[in-house]
């Protein structure tokens, strides 16, 4: 098989597909010994009760048009002899893309997984470094209060006021601390 349904995206697909294609909800009423053979040829099946109707449907449908076929004539056979075709034709496109988009699905859902798992563990790794970094915080803010203290403590010594202390003079400033622990 020819790669080209792999290229196509799912929005692709659906265009391609589905053009102008609507969901629409029906609603009928049926006897209740109607709806019980309905859900027993269902579970019969092993189809989802949705599924099952859906099949079930569209099968009395295929009846009804093959019914059709039977009763039309030459051209009119031909004519739904070649959407037959068509249709069967879009049908295997159909399945394989399916089958493509439930395999990536698997893989998606795999890599949600493990995306779900390294949030977990970052998650539990800035909760255990928020303490380290609030007691960090802290003791910068101590630092810059003792910065502070030393400044104007060095303003009392050279009797004016000090300068603001900038990264030139961060070796100034670790000399006025040595000396002020010998005090």
């Amino acid at each position: 098989m020819p790669d080209e349904p792999m290229k196509l995206s799912s929005a692709e697909f659906e265009q391609q597909f589905f053009a102008g294609a609507k969901k629409i909800k029906l609603e009928i009423e049926v006897l209740k010994e109607t709806h019980e053979e309905i859900q027993a040829v269902i579970e019969r099946n092993g189809w989802e009760a949705e599924e099952g109707l859906r099949i079930l449907l569209t099968l009395g449908l295929g009846y009804a048009q093959g019914q059709q076929v039977l009763e039309a004539d030459d051209e009119s056979r031909a004519h739904l002899a070649e959407q037959l075709n068509q249709m069967a034709s879009e049908l295997a496109v159909m399945k394989f893309r399916t089958f493509s988009f439930m395999r990536d699905n698997q893989t998606l859902e795999m890599r949600m997984g493990a995306l779900r798992n390294s949030v977990t563990g970052l998650e539990g790794v800035v909760h255990r470094l928020r303490p380290e970094r609030d007691a960090f915080k802290e003791e910068v803010e101590q630092l810059r209060a003792e910065l502070a203290t030393c400044s104007e403590r060095l303003a009392q010594f050279e009797g004016g006021q000090p300068e603001p202390v900038v990264s030139e003079n961060i070796s100034l400033v670790n000399r006025f601390k040595s000396m002020l622990r010998r005090d």
